[in-house]
């Protein structure tokens, strides 16, 4: 397996696209739910990824080089927040969108990817960073890293 790494650019976005309606749909099929509009979110993802890929999202893939198709993505949100005593440069990081094609899971590949979206934040002197996780696999992934389980967030949905 030839793996290739990189920071997604716009003419990665359809391929982003795709993989955001695998991993819609994976979490519909576990959550016994069913994705609403296929269509509409397509163009949603793929008109926020035109406005905002690399201004304040930014995405990891990894590209099977054999068949030159994008098989694992990871992406990260930074949020400029306002600076204080605790949080000197006010820089808040989301990472989201972790998602591997099944024929690939378990190969070590999102370990590069979040190897890959760390070295970022680190460039961006981004200190603050901050994820959602319910899957165990990924949840090991995540502890590998040094990220800690926080039960201090609320939420509002409206």
């Amino acid at each position: 397996m030839n793996i290739i790494y990189k920071k997604a650019e716009l003419n990665d976005i359809d391929d982003l696209v795709d993989l955001k309606i695998k991993q819609n749909l994976y979490v519909c099929n576990r959550e016994g739910l069913i994705l609403k509009d296929e269509n509409i979110v397509r163009k949603n993802i793929k008109n926020i990824l035109l406005q905002e890929l690399n201004k304040t999202i930014y995405f990891f893939v990894a590209i099977d080089k054999s068949s030159n198709r994008t098989v694992a993505c990871n992406g990260v949100v930074i949020h400029q927040m306002v600076p204080s005593a605790f949080f000197l440069n006010g820089k808040k990081a989301y990472v989201t969108s972790v998602y591997t094609d099944e024929d690939y899971r378990c190969k070590g590949i999102q370990n590069v990817l979040m190897q890959m979206i760390l070295e970022f934040l680190e460039e961006i002197e981004c200190k603050k960073i901050e994820l959602d996780a319910v899957n165990p696999h990924a949840i090991k992934l995540y502890e590998k890293f040094g990220f800690k389980k926080d039960n201090e967030k609320y939420i509002l949905d409206k």
